[in-house]
């Protein structure tokens, strides 16, 4: 056998092996598994095929509906150049040129798949309106993973909600996870308003700044989107875009400092959501981004704070059995600014403000979706405006030159057995608020007989 005939059979040996090597399956990112957290719902899912279209979808711009999002899929590993290209480049002049080029886009491509991410790929999450440098300041390092609906989903009463879920994994285990959701408040709903109003409308939070139509704290923020853009009647209760990282107060023991930072990247990146809900709804404009941000006002001890000013307000004196004495003595902590769309007052233990909560709800859009509450409990209350208890809250409407606003007072713990503050700190918080609010002398009569 010739020497060619020998070169020509140990390169088609060398074909083969190729061939053979490249018919093996590659490596399978290792399947994400952890333990759950208190917060699992089963919904959201991380299926990467496109959502079929729901039975009722919620309003849409006249432009046309929003882009449905597929939820973001576990990156593969990047592919290794084929047998035919490396027998291509064997003995080829600048081959090794060629090779160290491909190897350098293989390696990144390798690495940007180990940070859980892929070279010339949109990292953009939830809904493409989160950048990454927006997630990078809202996490620590960790594999990011989101899980999220699609734009058009429906809510439970036919109101219009999604939600998407931002989740960072260590060592296959989930230790962090931020909840965005757009939602349209719901109406006729005491629990839903008693939870939302709990959560987003807490003296914690500060406005946005300026007359961006939102709040934020260290854990929480929310945002109005235009009525423009979500259509609907003029009295319908606003969609927002709120964000949700950790539980209810678990950021109230932080280093101030880093309270500040997070509160800071929350207020950007719920600006940054809604601009990108807006744009995947194809509505015309943006926001602006966030101002300085309003100094939080800590909870003030037991003793620190004048006794005979309800939630701070002159003439209103704040009964005894709210501000407790002794060991029962109660802590308090109000709005530190009050020019945006909502603020509060709350009583509680030291540690955990879970006594009383006093709350007012100046914008007209936001106040919507509590007004029917107003008219729909027992006992109800009179005078210039109208109100009733619904459960442990009672809501009190008085008609100002901007419109509806809204005085609300929710219990959260058992009181004295003979006192009640949803009936009997409404009449005296509402009147002070109103006048405070610029909407003149507000009488509030009542609580009439239960019917």
């Amino acid at each position: 056998m010739s020497g060619e005939q020998h070169r020509e059979k140990d390169q088609m040996s060398e074909e083969k092996q190729d061939s053979a090597r490249d018919a093996r399956p590659g490596p399978e990112p290792a399947p994400g598994t952890g333990r759950p957290t208190p917060r699992q719902d089963p919904t959201p899912r991380q299926d990467p095929e496109p959502d079929p279209a729901p039975a009722a979808a919620g309003p849409e711009p006249a432009a046309g509906p929003g882009p449905e999002s597929a939820a973001t899929a576990e990156p593969r590993p990047a592919p290794r150049p084929s047998g035919r290209l490396r027998r291509l480049l064997r003995g080829r002049p600048g081959a090794a040129v060629i090779g160290a080029v491909a190897g350098a886009l293989l390696a990144a491509g390798g690495l940007a798949w180990q940070a859980g991410e892929l070279p010339f790929v949109s990292r953009e999450r939830c809904w493409d309106a989160l950048s990454a440098d927006t997630v990078g300041r809202l996490f620590s390092d960790g594999d990011i993973r989101t899980r999220e609906l699609s734009l058009r989903s429906a809510g439970r009463l036919g109101e219009y909600s999604t939600e998407c879920r931002l989740q960072r994994w260590e060592d296959d285990e989930l230790k962090w996870e931020i909840s965005a959701r757009v939602e349209q408040l719901a109406r006729f709903d005491g629990r839903g308003a008693r939870e939302w109003t709990r959560e987003f409308l807490s003296p914690a939070m500060v406005p946005l700044g300026g007359d961006l139509p939102g709040m934020v704290s260290a854990g929480r923020a929310w945002m109005a989107l235009p009525e423009s853009c979500v259509g609907g009647r003029r009295d319908d209760p606003p969609t927002v875009v709120s964000l949700s990282s950790g539980r209810l107060g678990s950021s109230d023991d932080d280093d101030p400092a880093e309270r500040r930072r997070y509160r800071a990247a929350l207020a950007d990146a719920v600006v940054e959501l809604a601009n990108g809900v807006l744009a995947g709804k194809k509505c015309r404009g943006s926001y602006r981004e966030p101002g300085d941000l309003a100094r939080v006002v800590e909870r003030q001890r037991p003793g620190t704070y004048p006794k005979d000013r309800l939630c701070g307000l002159k003439g209103v004196r704040a009964p005894s059995w709210l501000t407790g004495k002794g060991d029962y003595a109660r802590a308090m902590r109000t709005t530190g600014d009050t020019s945006g769309p909502a603020h509060s007052c709350e009583y509680g233990r030291d540690f955990d403000l879970d006594g009383v909560r006093l709350t007012t709800i100046e914008d007209p859009r936001l106040a919507s979706f509590v007004v029917p509450l107003g008219y729909g409990g027992n006992p109800r209350f009179r005078g210039d405006g109208f109100g009733s208890v619904f459960g442990d809250m009672s809501v009190y409407v008085a008609t100002c030159q901007t419109g509806p606003v809204a005085f609300l007072v929710q219990r959260e713990e058992s009181f004295v057995r003979k006192h009640d503050p949803t009936v009997e700190l409404l009449p005296d918080y509402a009147a002070a608020e109103a006048k405070r609010a610029g909407c003149g002398p507000v009488r509030v009569t009542g609580p009439e007989p239960p019917k």
